[in-house]
């Protein structure tokens, strides 16, 4: 109840205010009524992640509907009044075409299974038959290949959570020692309810070791309750195949420009997505308030101290490449970026900011949050984790935030079948544009940034503290940003 009062009171106050706000005037308090008031009345956000669901629907990386995405954003923000709205590309170093996927019981009974591939995995040559070894529980990361897994699907238990800090760096390792110990495939269980499937690909980019394949948690059971009376062969098929020639990405960049363009906060989400449903949750609804927030920047003729460039990165399920892009490209500039403030956790009830391991960075955050403390958005969450495209900042020291939520039912959604419009909560979408929005212009109209650039050096022990370094050395097998 205390989210719709405090609702009802900022319509109220926002439709007071004109259209136009004077960039100059001492008033910020009004500016923020306006801004909130328009996020939460207007339903823009929901509106567009109504297009993008329904008329592109899933977008993986390097194909035609990540493409149309990056060209839907750019219009959208043209036609808002971004005049600077423009590509920024990168180079894939592999594309991957995601092709039928189907398994079979062969013996000793006869039946279908629930399964699909993960993204950035070889197929199989062909239909194969293989035997089932079942590898058991992988529990807090400790596992031992078995003996006799060469030409076997290998059944593997690994609890997602939809958390790649300690989960992929595990999966990584298991289908690596797989392969090298001649396995056919791996078969990870999926935790999700109701025979769904679960998709991936970070840590697999640019090309997995082995066919990686998930399975109905329900089908799993099956597989070991035949397993009990003996052995269990299966038929499988999988037909994804890497692309052999380049493929361009691209991130979409627009400004609102600041007085002082010489600082730039970044407002930030993924646009790609996997492609078993529409990517409404993950990560469209975070495009759509961001992209939101900015069209309602624009349209209360607001002009913060600093830069506040939009930034919709591609390439974030296959490790962050679109945002490792950007930091490539701007290296030069990262000294004067005073933050990023990503989302990308889900259309839940938000709660405040994430901090990343900076507890210097509260005193600063504390005053950004202050005027959202009556819709209950201004919890400080300390956690540091690599779940998405802040890592790219992390790690070469900027401060990064990323929009907090409510957990509700994002595991369950996320990468599967029902990650689709219908499930999005409008009220709740609305609610994160106005935090976004109000928390980006906060950060580029402060006189000081919240923050400084860590040193190399700081960046390492930052990583240490929080038990990334091991994640961090699997994602950074080369050279390091830092």
């Amino acid at each position: 109840m205390r989210i719709f009062a405090a609702t009802f009171l900022l319509l109220a106050c926002a439709a007071a205010q004109t259209k136009s706000v004077d960039p100059h005037s001492p008033a910020a308090d009004d500016r923020i009524a306006s801004i909130m008031g328009l996020a939460l009345s207007r339903g823009g956000a929901s509106d567009f992640l109504e297009t993008l669901s329904d008329s592109i629907g899933g977008r993986i990386t390097g194909t035609s509907e990540s493409r149309a995405t990056a060209e839907l954003i750019l219009k959208t923000l043209q036609d808002a009044g971004f005049k600077n709205a423009h590509f920024e590309e990168y180079d894939l170093s592999s594309a991957w075409h995601k092709g039928q996927t189907t398994g079979e019981v062969i013996s000793p009974v006869k039946r279908p299974l629930y399964v699909g591939t993960y993204g950035w995995v070889p197929g199989t040559p062909g239909a194969i038959e293989a035997p089932v070894v079942d590898m058991g529980n992988v529990d807090g990361g400790q596992f031992s290949i078995p003996g006799a897994v060469r030409g076997a699907a290998v059944l593997v238990d690994l609890k997602s959570n939809a958390l790649s800090t300690s989960y992929v760096a595990i999966r990584a390792s298991i289908a690596q020692q797989l392969m090298q110990a001649g396995a056919a495939a791996m078969l990870i269980v999926s935790d999700k309810p109701h025979r769904m499937l679960y998709t991936s690909a970070f840590l697999f980019y640019p090309r997995g070791p082995l066919p990686v394949l998930s399975i109905a948690h329900e089908d799993a059971a099956f597989l070991r309750r035949l397993l009990a009376k003996g052995e269990v062969k299966l038929r499988l098929d999988a037909q994804s195949t890497f692309g052999d020639k380049p493929v361009r990405e691209r991130n979409v960049v627009a400004d609102l420009e600041g007085s002082d363009p010489s600082h730039t906060v970044l407002l930030t989400a993924h646009f790609d997505s996997w492609d078993v449903a529409q990517g409404a949750n993950d990560n469209g609804c975070g495009v759509a308030a961001v992209l939101e927030a900015g069209r309602i920047l624009k349209s209360l003729n607001i002009r913060p101290r600093h830069t506040l460039r939009l930034v919709f990165f591609s390439g974030e399920e296959q490790s962050d490449l679109g945002s490792r892009a950007y930091v490539e490209q701007h290296k030069a500039e990262l000294d004067n970026l005073w933050a990023v403030i990503n989302t990308d956790s889900g259309a839940q009830a938000p709660i405040g900011l994430q901090l990343y391991g900076r507890p210097d960075l509260r005193p600063a955050t504390e005053r950004v949050l202050q005027p959202l403390a009556s819709l209950g958005v201004n919890k400080l969450v300390p956690d540091a984790d690599f779940d998405s495209d802040e890592e790219s900042f992390m790690v070469v020291g900027v401060p990064v935030y990323s929009l907090a939520v409510e957990h509700g039912d994002y595991d369950e959604r996320h990468h599967t079948i029902i990650d689709t419009f219908d499930h999005i909560d409008p009220r709740m979408l609305a609610l994160q544009t106005a935090v976004m929005a109000v928390t980006g212009y906060s950060f580029a109209d402060a006189e000081q940034r919240p923050g400084k650039r860590l040193s190399p050096a700081e960046v390492h022990e930052l990583l240490q503290r929080n038990g990334l370094l091991r994640l961090y050395e699997l994602d950074y097998p080369g050279t390091k940003p830092y």
